[in-house]
């Protein structure tokens, strides 16, 4: 992955390059508000998956299927997003 941003001083602010974002009178846009935003859509699809998920399980649970495939699939799936967030959480996204 290309970095778009550079620590300052002691990484408590970060800086880029002035043709990696641009301002006009509707906001901001470039190269790293681009990269924000599918940051900021992959969580939001990662948190919409878990609740698919869950409810998909729940469907399950009730319908006695615990030990099916899918349910462990969906578990695990479920186990994995979990730690992806726990990652972002851990670097404070």
């Amino acid at each position: 992955m290309d970095r778009l941003t550079k620590a300052l001083g002691n990484k408590k602010f970060y800086v880029t390059d002035n043709e990696k974002i641009n301002h006009d009178e509707n906001g901001y846009f470039g190269d790293a508000v681009d990269k924000l935003a599918n940051f900021e859509n992959a969580y939001d699809s990662l948190l919409e998956s878990q609740k698919e998920i869950s409810e998909e399980m729940e469907k399950l649970r009730d319908e006695g299927n615990t030990r099916s495939f899918k349910f462990k699939e969906l578990m695990a799936k479920k186990i994995t997003n979990n730690n992806i967030m726990a990652l972002f959480k851990a670097y404070g996204l």
